[in-house]
């Protein structure tokens, strides 16, 4: 049974916020970040506004785009790192906010490749339970400036709110996802993340005034895993496809920065004018950016029947996943 993405959608809020505006914030220059991520602008969500409020725009958006309501879809699968609460599951609360009924609904929690292991998670059900699970939305939805300290110029100059969605459903054979490889690394956990707030270190008033409610982020070790797992784990999902970097039509990779994005191109061998961006306007969406980013893509043209299509990230975890697919 073939699965592939059937629509695309996705959501960014209003709010600009630009590098010069980061300059009155944290000791940084427009210049700065520039050069060393290529971003020149993110976005933020309204006051209020959750990562579920978020998805659930994108998702409805991804059904439209595919002429579908939300009573045709068996699952959804959202894959957040900002989620709404520790618990219940933010899939939960857009299922009702979405009004899909009573369907499976779950979290997948990989950090910024998130939505790659929630789209290999979903295709799998699919291809196991297809009486069950024909078609299922995937959503990566962010609100990262929620748990960002805004002192921090480590981090707090990477990350944009937004959310990105796709719709999977059953395609001729030939088309659809064709592989996929994923990994972790559980000895480098501490690399990146949210370090407080959880089961082994409880929120307290010293948490709060340690800031460690907030996101944490060792870039030299990111850049580290990601320019070494990100090439492998792309070059083997295009091995198990049978498919050479020659094959390769698009490739969109979570987007971290745009200077990983030209040396993970590099390593792989992918030339850059295959390679979809939207780092610059949006900065580090996390697990929204790969479905953020292949819905601008869709929408921009550059997709069309045939084509083979890589989508590839790296995360907190650490972790790292590609997809390979053929368009359909």
């Amino acid at each position: 049974m073939a699965i592939g993405i059937l629509s695309t959608g996705s959501f960014l809020p209003r709010r600009v916020v630009t590098n010069k505006e980061l300059e009155s914030v944290v000791d940084t220059t427009d210049a700065w970040i520039v050069s060393r991520t290529g971003i020149r602008e993110r976005r933020r969500a309204e006051d209020g506004a959750a990562s579920s409020d978020l998805g659930t725009i994108a998702g409805m958006r991804a059904l439209h785009s595919g002429g579908l309501s939300q009573l045709q879809i068996d699952g959804l699968v959202v894959a957040t790192s900002s989620p709404d609460h520790i618990q219940p599951a933010t899939a939960c609360v857009l299922q009702a906010k979405l009004g899909m009924g009573a369907v499976t609904a779950f979290d997948v929690s990989a950090v910024c490749t998130g939505f790659v292991y929630g789209l290999t998670a979903a295709v799998g059900m699919m291809r196991g339970f297809p009486q069950q699970y024909r078609r299922m939305l995937v959503v990566g939805a962010e609100a990262y400036s929620r748990i960002l300290d805004p002192t921090d110029r480590t981090t707090s100059v990477f990350f944009g709110d937004g959310a990105g969605a796709v719709v999977l459903g059953e395609v001729p054979d030939g088309y659809g996802v064709l592989s996929a490889h994923l990994m972790a690394d559980g000895t480098q956990a501490e690399v990146v993340g949210v370090p407080a707030g959880g089961s082994a270190e409880p929120a307290s008033h010293a948490t709060v005034s340690a800031r460690r409610h907030y996101f944490h982020m060792n870039g030299p070790k990111v850049w580290e895993f990601a320019t070494t797992q990100l090439p492998s784990a792309i070059k083997e999902a295009l091995l198990q496809a049978d498919l050479g970097v020659e094959d390769v039509d698009l490739m969109i990779t979570h987007q971290a920065n745009a200077r990983l994005i030209e040396a993970v191109g590099a390593a792989v061998g992918i030339s850059q004018d295959k390679v979809a961006l939207t780092v610059e306007r949006y900065g580090n969406t996390a697990a929204a950016s790969v479905p953020i980013t292949l819905d601008e893509a869709v929408a921009a043209g550059r997709v069309k029947r045939g084509d083979v299509v890589v989508l590839a990230s790296v995360g907190g975890g650490m972790t790292a996943g590609a997809v390979v697919l053929r368009w359909y």
